[in-house]
């Protein structure tokens, strides 16, 4: 048995681009992963047959799930087989990833468990081509990622010190392919691309650290969900009223977080916010490179 932690991540930057033929979009982002997480448990079994159980009644456990397909990607012919368990802590369609991450650690779970010496290249095309956002959670820490959002460039910052983030969830769930179908229908150019002298240093390779980049946080699509869903904008509102210096959506959202200047005022206002909502919660980012219990 192994027991493995699955980490959620924020976009601390993402622009989209063109429409590809497959139905994807070019996007430009800024991966980080961060300490909320998922535990997952791991347990070979002595007949071929692949148990999927979880605390939330609304992850799929059947064969067309993604962890199922994700299962039988990596086991091939093996002859044992699984019983895997989720303890969801990270929201459902929340834009923090959770379902890639889960992917991707039941994938290198798997890959250590029954010792397959699977390469990390190997490893990478099976998260590929199960989902875009499944290798960056093969990698982790921060990382800029452009194509489909499978193409990495990990980062190297100038020091550890990490952003304190608050997380704000209104409990509704926002579909990304929505996301992208009204980014598509709505005119572009109403959504002005912010020119980022950070990204252009991550770009040329030169160290920055987190607090940098926090300053200047940015989603395409957060004028986009804002418009459709008001409680986004109220969020975001609040944050800034309990001392965030700068706040956005993560992916196609609803989660709304906010980069605060210390511990001790995220703590601040993360107690002045945590029963207004139904999921707020107080982290800082992580490199979190240590999935394995």
């Amino acid at each position: 048995m192994i027991k493995l932690r699955s980490y959620a991540k924020i976009n601390l930057y993402l622009d989209i681009g063109d429409k590809l033929n497959n139905g994807y979009h070019c996007i430009e982002t800024l991966f980080q992963t961060i300490n909320l997480f998922d535990e997952i448990t791991i347990e070979k079994l002595n007949e071929p047959t692949y148990n999927i159980y979880c605390n939330n009644p609304k992850v799929p456990d059947d064969k067309n799930s993604l962890v199922y397909r994700a299962i039988e990607r990596i086991m091939g012919d093996n002859k044992y087989g699984l019983a895997v368990c989720i303890d969801k802590k990270i929201p459902l369609a929340a834009g923090l990833g959770g379902g890639s991450s889960n992917v991707a650690s039941i994938l290198q779970g798997i890959s250590k468990l029954f010792k397959l010496n699977i390469s990390k290249n190997k490893l990478m095309s099976i998260a590929t081509s199960l989902g875009m956002d499944i290798p960056f959670f093969l990698e982790r820490g921060t990382v800029y990622a452009s194509g489909r959002g499978e193409i990495l460039f990990p980062l190297n910052l100038k020091d550890d010190i990490p952003l304190n983030l608050v997380l704000v969830n209104p409990g509704i769930e926002i579909s990304t392919k929505w996301a992208y179908h009204t980014f598509d229908e709505e005119n572009k150019n109403y959504f002005k691309k912010q020119d980022l002298n950070i990204l252009k240093q991550l770009k040329q390779n030169n160290l920055i650290s987190l607090p940098e980049i926090g300053k200047y946080i940015y989603n395409r699509f957060d004028s986009i969900i804002s418009k459709q869903y008001p409680v986004i904008e109220e969020i975001k509102k609040k944050l800034i009223e309990s001392g965030a210096i700068s706040t956005t959506i993560s992916g196609s959202g609803p989660t709304v977080y906010g980069i605060f200047d210390n511990k001790t005022e995220a703590i601040e206002g993360y107690n002045k916010l945590k029963n207004n909502y139904p999921f707020v919660c107080r982290t800082t980012t992580t490199k979190a490179k240590k999935i394995f219990f």
